[in-house]
């Protein structure tokens, strides 16, 4: 018998701390916050008299050439951090992408995806082209005709979507108290950014670490090449110098990449999954959490054993 409940008690501990670290990181990501987000508005809400009834059949398959794609895409993102596609067909075509953060879970990553095919229905409703970016993940997509046969439009790799060579700025967020006072900030923060731009060529275009009181986060769009994405963070880099001069803080977008820092003057921020401007210690609230709930299962095992050598005893 208490071999049995000995035994019961294993699994169910293992089970939990299993499930631990998707509880914990779900509830501390801020993943689902708007950043910005860009509509191109130019035609009425197609999300609105949608059905086939409604007098303007072209905005009925627009809605659902982009209805489409959003499923898709959310689709995708149960075990995707990038991916592109077009679909539609040659009069009523969308082609876009969507990226969450390459440190997110999978589940993260899929609630966040789910979190943008909601807000870009509800604000953008009614756009030709569309660009939103939340904490965790962001989407791009715009309305094309296509010109080539329909086969070829199940072949989306054929198509360059949104690939400009230009890193030009498209949001920037400038926050925090002003580090004008501080000294060798600026040269602290180049010397971060330069880092970044570094670690992403060798971190498949994504980085995330710590450098003397910065924290910075970089990520380029996952079509960009390695070289390209060293650039294209190199131009952010500069933005930053400029457009966030005095900034402890700020967040830098540009045409194929974003990076964020974030100046700790105390303490340096924990190896664990980070917001802009804050921490989120996972893996401290992790251990205590895992540490608790296995102290209680032993000491109901050591209890259970005491009452078995009572019976023993008698």
């Amino acid at each position: 018998m208490v071999v049995h409940l000995i035994s019961l008690l294993t699994q169910t501990l293992a089970l939990i701390i299993l499930s631990l670290p998707s509880i914990i990181n779900t509830s501390q990501l801020d993943f689902d916050t708007l950043v910005f987000k860009r509509c191109d508005s130019l035609a009425p809400n197609i999300f609105q008299k949608t059905t086939p009834n409604y007098s303007n059949n072209s905005l009925f398959l627009r809605a659902q050439a982009l209805s489409s794609f959003l499923r898709k895409l959310e689709s995708e993102s149960s075990w995707s951090k990038f991916f592109k596609t077009l679909v539609g067909n040659e009069e009523h075509a969308v082609s876009g992408w969507f990226q969450c953060r390459e440190d997110y879970p999978s589940g993260i990553c899929h609630k966040c995806v789910g979190a943008l095919r909601e807000i870009s229905s509800r604000l953008c409703g009614n756009a030709t082209s569309a660009r939103i970016h939340l904490r965790g993940c962001h989407l791009i997509y715009k309305f094309e005709r296509i010109d080539t046969p329909g086969a070829q439009i199940n072949n989306h790799h054929n198509y360059k979507l949104f690939e400009s060579p230009e890193h030009g700025l498209i949001h920037k967020i400038c926050e925090g108290a002003t580090a004008e006072t501080l000294a060798g900030f600026e040269e602290m923060r180049a010397e971060a950014l330069i880092a970044a731009e570094t670690g992403v060529v060798d971190g498949h275009g994504f980085y995330e670490d710590s450098y003397k009181l910065l924290h910075v986060v970089a990520q380029c769009d996952g079509h960009v090449e390695a070289c390209a994405c060293g650039e294209c963070i190199s131009s952010a880099a500069a933005a930053a110098a400029e457009e966030c001069r005095w900034s402890i803080a700020g967040q830098i977008y540009l045409e194929g990449c974003h990076v964020s820092y974030t100046y700790h003057p105390h303490e340096l921020p924990d190896d664990s999954y980070h917001e802009e401007g804050s921490k989120v210690n996972t893996g401290k609230s992790l251990a205590i959490v895992v540490g608790g709930v296995a102290a209680l299962v032993f000491v109901a095992i050591f209890f259970m054993f005491l009452k078995s050598l009572r019976k023993k005893g008698d």
